[in-house]
């Protein structure tokens, strides 16, 4: 049976999980303040780049299953489940930025009525403890506002997104899980059968357990990945391959083959944000989060890894030209927070190069990530249209994201460069025959 659901936030989670509520055949509403984005999504048009969405957008538009506005009154009154999807930035001491959740949990308060039972969904990944602080937030709004018997006229659920950029649609239609953490299990119960046609095995918990959950997740699957390049750099040194290491290691049921690709670190809008914010979390009940902080220490130097080789074959960069191949945090999207191209970008900068740079469809954020380093250093960052564009007249190419198109190649254009690999995409053996080589982790 569909439902009435409100997403607030337009953004990667808040946008998939909408229009793949409405594919779904619920009613949807989706919500944002940014009015030029809304004006884009009623005509179909996606404004971030995620294989899948569009269509499947276009598709519940046309069905009539999904709408958008900038209006809380009416996504709040015409919705028994609102979702709320806003970002949860990381402040400078690693906490999570809660104030636009606040905001959000303020203006559905401000349209809750007498009459009104509405479900509050957490979709933004949030601190421990912040679904039960919401309730009281909550309830003291409509207490202020005159609201009859305001703990009746809502409730909070905690369903964290579990939905990787590049493969959000896929993640949203097959889940692995669904977890629900409701105080109320009745409620959790309502929420958990918004998934009913998926068929997703459903984990339905408290409030705490829901969202410790998804940054536990998140911290394990970092800590796979700063552990394997960590390794990776000790395989080096000892001439042994971290491919092959990884692949015997993943065939061990217990540990799995997944996250176990060395390279240049990881990046995106989750990884290094929950990861910091769970060190505060535990930092605020008294623990040592010494595993974590290792992870965190661990990435930001393995960013760097590419130019520490490149600086192995030309020590002194200054005046030369290198090309940088891949800009997005990872392939199959164009998001560049915590992008490892942007540390890598700025060393090479900083210590002199001209850097020509390319992304299949990265490049306009890549503009306003890197904005300081264009005004500063203007005409020595260029991003080129095309991968070989970037070559021409470049001693050097490191390879930071591995797009699928970069794997086959006219090897000849890297005749006579160092090349810097670092995502292990291309086959030693083969491209020593063309050029200076040097991968992560591998002799």
């Amino acid at each position: 049976m569909a439902k009435r659901i409100a997403v607030i936030g337009t953004g990667y989670v808040g946008l998939v999980s909408g229009a793949c509520f409405a594919y779904l055949g619920h009613k949807v509403i989706g919500l944002d303040i940014d009015k030029e984005k809304i004006e884009r999504l009623k005509r179909g048009e996606v404004p971030i780049y995620e294989p899948g969405l569009e269509s499947i957008l276009n598709k519940a538009l046309k069905e009539g299953n999904i709408d958008f506005t900038t209006d809380y009154s009416y996504a709040v009154k015409n919705s028994d489940f609102i979702f709320i999807a806003v970002g949860t930035p990381s402040k400078e001491d690693g906490s999570a930025d809660l104030s636009y959740v606040e905001s959000a949990y303020k203006s559905v308060a401000e349209n809750i009525d007498d009459e009104d039972f509405k479900v509050i969904v957490n979709k933004s990944t949030v601190p421990v403890g912040t679904g039960r602080w919401a309730k009281e937030f909550i309830k003291n709004l409509l207490k202020k506002r005159g609201v009859k018997e305001p703990e009746k006229r809502f409730e909070v659920v905690s369903n964290p997104e579990f939905l990787r950029e590049g493969k959000a649609v896929e993640d949203f239609m097959k889940p692995d899980r669904v977890v629900v953490g409701a105080d109320n299990r009745e409620v959790g119960g309502l929420v958990a059968s918004l998934y009913e046609k998926l068929q997703p095995p459903v984990l339905l918990t408290d409030l705490p357990t829901a969202e410790m959950i998804k940054y536990a997740s998140n911290a394990f699957l970092a800590t796979k990945i700063s552990f394997i390049n960590e390794i990776a750099n000790v395989c080096e040194e000892l001439g042994a391959d971290i491919t092959v290491v990884a692949r015997g290691m993943g065939l061990d049921h217990r540990i799995s083959p997944y996250f176990l690709r060395a390279g240049c670190g990881f990046g995106g809008s989750c990884f290094p944000k929950d990861v910091k914010a769970l060190i505060h979390t535990a930092e605020r009940v008294n623990q040592k989060p010494q595993l974590l902080k290792a992870v965190i220490e661990v990435n930001e130097r393995q960013k760097l890894k590419p130019v520490e080789k490149l600086l192995k074959h030309i020590p002194n960069i200054e005046g030369k030209t290198v090309a940088v191949w891949g800009l997005a945090f990872k392939p199959e999207t164009d998001d560049m927070r915590e992008a490892p191209s942007i540390p890598v970008i700025r060393e090479l900068l900083r210590r002199g190069a001209l850097v020509k740079a390319y992304d299949p469809v990265a490049t306009e954020n890549a503009k306003r990530a890197l904005r300081k380093e264009i005004e500063e250093y203007g005409e020595k960052l260029v991003f080129t249209q095309d991968k070989y564009n970037a070559l021409d007249g470049a001693q050097a190419l490191l390879l930071i994201t591995e797009w699928e198109e970069f794997k086959e190649i006219d090897f000849d254009k890297l005749k006579g460069k160092v090349v810097i690999d670092g995502r292990n995409l291309w086959e030693p053996s083969v491209m020593r025959r063309f050029c200076t080589y040097e991968s992560i982790g591998r002799p």
